[in-house]
């Protein structure tokens, strides 16, 4: 992606994978061909490649932008507006436009053409992307789980009560009595044993209905810093999300959060000394994300400063030759960091959010040194 960023987050999944609609929803704007990593669903380009965060081949997919309601996954419409079923506001989602056999539904194609085997007519069908809707349901903070299946939600509804509500990749409730977890307000790293130990931790119990996990954590005390740890399969290890409340949480309507439906094209600087500007006041945005705990936020100008790097590999050549190689390393580097950023804040993962930063910001101060 040279000079436009794709607000999406793709996976590559057969039709089976995918709940799809009986026929493709017909929209205004027309379909786009798209590149994205079978493995890391939010590497999204707009041409051929390799995925920057494992190195293998980009694959194609067919999609196209709709709005779609939080609750009621039936619903895409080509505009924004409210739900027609419950009143909600429409949130942009990405679709993806499938061609299946139907006598062989394992032969797919991203696009027109007649299927391998019987050589009938592949029919069209559109599915929701898995992880379009990020959106907090309780009005707490949305995080995915490494499995890239499961999503959380952290609340802090009322001053000493935490609660955790359980999603599936598609946004959809599940049973909190099918999870287990703890709520960790305090924990220090033993350099001897190289592991962190809990030293004030709470169990995170299911409520009555299953909707939610809770935990009565004491203090009433604004901010708080509180590690959720869950249990995802039995046997499975607990994995960590980590939380800052500024203020108590609202489960208000659903708001859709505007960055996420930004799908413009960013502005790119013709000179390289634009585009490292333009870099820095990125890594100043990224770094008050990062500080303040917003992780889920990080991606839109972590990726945009991606896109930025790139533009910049076409003036590498022009630059003095004792700073080429340390650019092209920084460019790089930047890329990688960029994407990890994004992965890493949607998993909720302080400790390699900022980890990832310390990359992004060592990339970034490089290009800094060479265009001032």
């Amino acid at each position: 992606m040279k000079t436009a960023r794709i607000v999406m987050f793709l996976a590559f999944a057969t039709v089976q994978a995918l709940p799809a609609t009986a026929k493709p929803q017909q929209h205004e704007s027309a379909p786009t061909l798209a590149w994205t990593c079978p493995l890391h669903r939010e590497v999204t380009e707009s041409e051929e490649g390799q995925c920057p965060i494992c190195e293998r081949s980009l694959v194609p997919t067919l999609v196209q932008q709709a709005w779609s309601c939080p609750i009621h996954a039936v619903v895409s419409e080509d505009a924004a507006g409210a739900c027609p079923i419950c009143q909600r506001d429409l949130y942009l989602i990405t679709e993806e436009i499938r061609f299946a056999c139907p006598m062989h539904p394992e032969e797919t194609s991203h696009e027109e053409g007649e299927c391998s085997i019987c050589h009938m007519a592949l029919v069209a069908s559109t599915s929701t992307r898995p992880h379009q809707d990020h959106n907090p349901k309780h009005g707490g903070m949305f995080f995915m789980a490494p499995d890239n299946w499961h999503h959380l939600e952290g609340t802090y509804p009322e001053g000493g009560v935490f609660r955790a509500y359980l999603f599936n990749n598609f946004s959809e409730p599940m049973n909190a009595k099918d999870f287990k977890g703890r709520a960790v307000l305090k924990e220090v790293f033993d350099t001897e044993t190289k592991q962190t130990r809990e030293l004030v931790a709470y169990p995170l119990l299911a409520s009555a209905d299953g909707a939610y996990l809770e935990a009565y954590v004491g203090s009433d005390t604004l901010p708080r810093e509180i590690t959720a740890k869950v249990q995802f399969e039995r046997n499975g290890k607990f994995e960590r999300f980590d939380f800052i409340f500024a203020e108590l949480s609202e489960d208000l309507e659903v708001v859709t959060d505007a960055t996420a439906v930004s799908s413009g094209e960013l502005t790119v600087p013709e000179n390289p000394n634009g585009i490292a500007r333009a870099i820095a006041d990125r890594n100043v945005l990224v770094r008050e994300l990062v500080t303040s705990g917003a992780m889920t936020e990080i991606y839109l100008p972590a990726l945009e400063a991606k896109d930025l790097a790139v533009a910049l590999e076409s003036h590498i050549e022009a630059s003095p030759l004792e700073t080429r190689q340390e650019l092209q390393w920084a460019v790089k580097q930047l890329v990688r960091a960029a994407w990890l950023l994004d992965d890493y804040g949607d998993l909720g993962n302080r400790e390699k959010v900022y980890a990832a930063y310390d990359m992004f910001d060592e990339a970034v101060e490089t290009i800094q040194s060479v265009f001032r």
